[in-house]
């Protein structure tokens, strides 16, 4: 991410948690996103709002067509405080979501006004029952767009009551960037399944690269998926394989369309209410979805609403100075983890030392600078060559997984497990696989294997 993304990032937050501004902060930072090569209008819209509310006035003439939208005048009513009934709250959001490609800017602005302004209200937990019926309602119209039933999910155990299936997703946009290690943990975990003769089906979704270098999704299709599969098709070839992998955009096209390629951290559709475990179109036993910044409480309780008979895994890794930073267990710090498990929730913080290792400093498991190293160290992690660090990280994210699907009572059980199907090779298996029959490029994965 370049340095004038991270800085508008970085400011809009400070803002939305409160810090004070000035108008030539501002106004300043406007001109930098008009001037960038990116689309940075939702951050825009933040800045908007927010100079407004404070100065009654536009930072700049050219916006005061946004007077126009009645969206604008409820984005200032919650940002002042106010509270709007949850239907409000939905058709305000829809309303943004439905403006055509020929306003996509103002489209864009609004979003980010709406996002801005609903951020505080969501995280303050004086506002948590309120909170959780304005995530519920997002949800409902977003899903909406493309006539996505989230309660209506496909039901691959056809009476089998040895089958347990996890759905695996996370927020994404996370502030230090990493490896893909959530498509490496799903694998394992399929793979960890196997060799401890548990019938595990691990469901994975999956997006694109935004502000990283390798999305999921391209991960996968990298090693040579085919991604480009009917829903029900690879739900079916996941009872096989005991990996599924879901691409958001193929499932809601016209949603993924307002979002890709226009954010850059966590807000609060895209992270806060559990978007993408949502969208996972098979049902599952087990939710685990990684939420980088925002409330894990919250986000636990929406999808508690949702599924309430299923177990559920929040997750927030932080850095050592306790600031959360990734969707996934943290191998430099602790994490934080709301969960429900056999419908008991507790919050609480871990550590690697839970899982039997050591503090590693986040440099070890970070991106490298191109997709195809980064491709290396997936395959390799796989194949059990992987470096320390990288075994140790992913374990604990299998381990978190055998511990919500009740396979383990405990994660420094689930992680030497996960460490023994790691070197064993294991993983490798369950990707070639998932190659084989989804009809993916089998040259292209021998190649990989091969190295």
């Amino acid at each position: 991410m370049d340095k004038t993304i991270n800085s508008i990032i970085k400011l809009t937050e400070k803002i939305a948690d409160g810090e004070s501004f000035t108008a030539s902060k501002i106004i300043n930072a406007i001109n930098c996103i008009e001037n960038s090569d990116k689309n940075l209008n939702v951050y825009k819209g933040i800045l908007i709002v927010y100079y407004f509310r404070k100065y009654k006035d536009f930072p700049k003439k050219n916006l005061n067509k946004l007077k126009t939208y009645s969206s604008f005048e409820k984005c200032l009513h919650i940002l002042r405080g106010n509270i709007l009934n949850p239907t409000e709250i939905a058709n305000t959001f829809l309303d943004i979501l439905k403006i055509p490609d020929s306003d996509g800017t103002i489209r864009d602005i609004l979003m980010g006004c709406f996002y801005g302004a609903l951020w505080p209200f969501m995280n303050n937990p004086k506002n948590f029952n309120i909170a959780i019926e304005y995530g519920l309602a997002l949800i409902e119209s977003a899903f909406s767009l493309d006539n996505f039933n989230i309660h209506k999910k496909i039901n691959i155990i056809n009476g089998d009551q040895g089958i347990k299936i996890i759905n695996m997703a996370g927020s994404g946009k996370k502030e230090i960037k990493l490896l893909n290690l959530s498509s490496m943990a799903a694998i394992i975990t399929a793979a960890t399944g196997k060799k401890i003769r548990e019938n595990i089906v691990v469901e994975k979704t999956t997006s694109r690269a935004t502000s990283s270098i390798t999305g999921s999704s391209d991960i996968f299709e990298l090693a040579g998926v085919n991604l480009n599969l009917p829903i029900h098709k690879m739900a079916e070839i996941s009872l096989t394989t005991k990996l599924g992998i879901f691409d958001i955009n193929a499932i809601v096209p016209r949603l993924n369309h307002v979002y890709d390629g226009r954010l850059y951290n966590v807000q609060v559709f895209a992270g806060l209410v559990g978007g993408a475990a949502i969208v996972n179109p098979v049902d599952a036993d087990l939710i685990n979805y990684g939420l980088t910044r925002g409330s894990t409480q919250l986000c636990l309780a929406i999808l508690n609403r949702l599924y309430p008979t299923k177990n559920i895994l929040v997750l927030q890794g932080k850095d050592p100075h306790g600031m959360p930073v990734i969707d996934q267990v943290s191998i430099a710090a602790n994490t934080e983890v709301a969960q429900i498990i056999k419908n008991k929730i507790t919050i609480r913080e871990i550590a690697p030392e839970d899982f039997g290792f050591d503090f590693i400093p986040f440099k070890y498991v970070e991106t490298t600078q191109n997709q195809r190293e980064n491709l290396n160290e997936f395959i390799k992690i796989l194949i059990g060559r992987g470096d320390k660090a990288l075994k140790q990280t992913v374990a604990m994210e299998v381990a978190l997984n055998l511990f919500g699907l009740e396979v383990v009572d405990n994660l420094k059980t689930g992680a030497a497990l996960a460490l023994e199907t790691i070197n064993s090779g294991l993983g490798i298996k369950v990707l070639e696989d998932l190659v084989v029959h989804s009809d993916g490029d089998k040259q292209r994965f021998s190649s990989l294997a091969n190295i």
